[in-house]
């Protein structure tokens, strides 16, 4: 494949018209824990000192992963064989990739040396251009094969904004080792993986994100690039942003909230973590540089010139942003955002680049928390009703959590409360059971983040054969 680029633009991020529905999640950490000067590693500084406040000084939103097997049931992350992988912080569910040897087998739509034009025949989703059909090999007929025989019990799987696939991205990991956990998802490539996004200033063009060094380019709908298909609520879209009238947004779908006017000048990278660190605004001392995950979710990919929502950051330069991240294969570096068009770049660290600071985020909790459902199992009527489960999620501060009913069912659902934060209620619709025997679904509870959850609850509901149920109301509960 022949890579194009622009010239002066290195690992660039592009554009997409992207729907405007998001859910909230938080943005999960880099992975970075070294720390750096402007040429080497070195021994992580102390606040006050030079270089303090860049990605490793903080440990918000850690990566974190859990293998699922077939059915969505949760397995022990030592375990060889696992068919997907969930990600923790934004709840997100990722495909998994077999058979790494070089071959191509469209047999298997699994096989992780399959790679694809990308096509998508929906006007609606498509930018205007549907890509390059091609010999059928191509990303609409690879979605296809997954959800024509439910993959995981599931048939909603999709291509992951480029933000999605961005935020499994490990920047710890040195080329030539994909960027990416590979206890967790193993068999990839340290290569390209074709977003759904659209570039907007040529829609002939579709962004990748690169695992041989994490950064965004775009290339051409009709070249070939592999594909990891994710499911569950787009995260990360756009930004639900509220103006507070003391110079600071909040962005309410990640919860972090940010500077709304940048720093007036340039300044180095060393600089900049310092006027972040030494910022005083809207009555808040913890200001710090945003990570590139965190500075890439302000990226308005439908718009470029700048690629940001203006009516909040009206300010907003034309230019190349810092964050906090090194660029673990050039460490004199750290990658930024261009928000002319929202690409990534990694620029020399002594160079000059824009300021704008951010606060917020999910700190690794200083207590544990416990989450609890009450029912931990439910017995149902044969006849069709409703339900409900409280759910409690209780620590120091805020903690979001989710419900689902998994694998899904085709008598059981969830009508209100599938999320929330700390306490909350789960209402259940479910039919008729015309069976002599009794069925059972499972509804899964998550805290996001949380290493030891899901909660899983079984509904029990009786057959036509069956006796008037015992309603179960003993409720369960883990630390996490």
């Amino acid at each position: 494949m022949i890579r194009k680029e622009l010239t002066g633009i290195f690992a660039c991020f592009a554009m997409l018209f992207f729907a405007a529905y998001a859910f909230a999640a938080p943005v999960p950490g880099t992975g970075q824990t070294k720390c750096y000067n402007n040429t080497v590693e070195i021994t992580c500084p102390l606040s006050g000192q030079p270089f303090y406040g860049q990605d490793a000084s903080y440990n918000i939103n850690p990566m974190s992963y859990t293998k699922l097997d077939g059915s969505g049931n949760v397995l022990s992350s030592s375990v060889t064989f696992w068919v997907m992988v969930r990600d923790n912080v934004t709840g997100l569910i990722w495909e998994m990739k077999t058979s790494k040897d070089g071959k191509t087998n469209y047999a298997n739509p699994h096989d992780a040396d399959n790679d694809y034009t990308w096509y998508d025949s929906n006007p609606a989703t498509n930018s205007g251009n549907s890509g390059t059909q091609g010999d059928g090999n191509n990303t609409e007929e690879f979605l296809k094969a997954l959800n024509d025989v439910d993959y995981g019990g599931y048939s909603d799987w999709r291509m992951p904004t480029v933000k999605e696939l961005a935020f499994i991205v490990n920047y710890s990991i040195p080329a030539p080792d994909p960027t990416i956990d590979t206890v967790y998802f193993t068999n990839t490539s340290a290569f390209w993986y074709w977003s759904s996004s659209t570039f907007a200033y040529d829609t002939s063009d579709a962004l990748f994100v690169g695992f041989n060094d994490g950064g965004a380019s775009f290339y051409s709908k009709s070249g070939r690039s592999y594909v990891r298909a994710v499911r569950g609520g787009q995260s990360g879209v756009l930004g639900n942003y509220t103006d507070n009238s003391d110079g600071t947004v909040t962005d309410t779908s990640t919860g972090l909230m940010w500077q709304q006017t940048n720093f007036p000048q340039t300044t180095t990278w060393e600089q900049a973590l310092s006027n972040c660190e030494g910022l005083n605004l809207g009555g808040h001392t913890d200001w710090r540089l945003p990570t590139i995950k965190e500075l890439r979710s302000l990226v308005d990919y439908s718009q470029y010139n700048p690629a940001i929502n203006v009516t909040y950051f009206p300010d907003t330069a034309t230019s190349v942003y810092w964050s906090s991240t090194t660029n673990h294969v050039s460490r004199g570096d750290a990658w930024s955002v261009y928000f002319y068009h929202g690409w990534d770049n990694d620029n020399s660290k002594t160079g000059h680049s824009y300021v704008r600071a951010v606060r917020g985020g999910q700190p690794v909790p200083s207590e544990d928390w416990v989450l609890s459902v009450n029912p931990a199992n439910q017995s149902v009527a044969k006849t069709a009703g409703t339900t409900t489960f409280s759910v409690s999620n209780t620590g120091t501060g805020t903690m979001p959590w989710t419900a689902a009913v998994t694998p899904i069912s085709d008598w059981l659902s969830i009508i209100s409360g599938s999320s929330g934060t700390n306490a909350g209620t789960v209402n259940c619709n479910f039919t008729a059971n015309a069976g002599a025997s009794s069925r059972t679904a499972t509804i899964r509870v998550t805290a996001t983040g949380a290493t030891s959850s899901p909660i899983d609850v079984t509904v029990t509901q009786a057959g036509s054969g069956s006796t008037q149920p015992v309603l179960s109301v003993s409720p369960v509960s883990r630390d996490v």
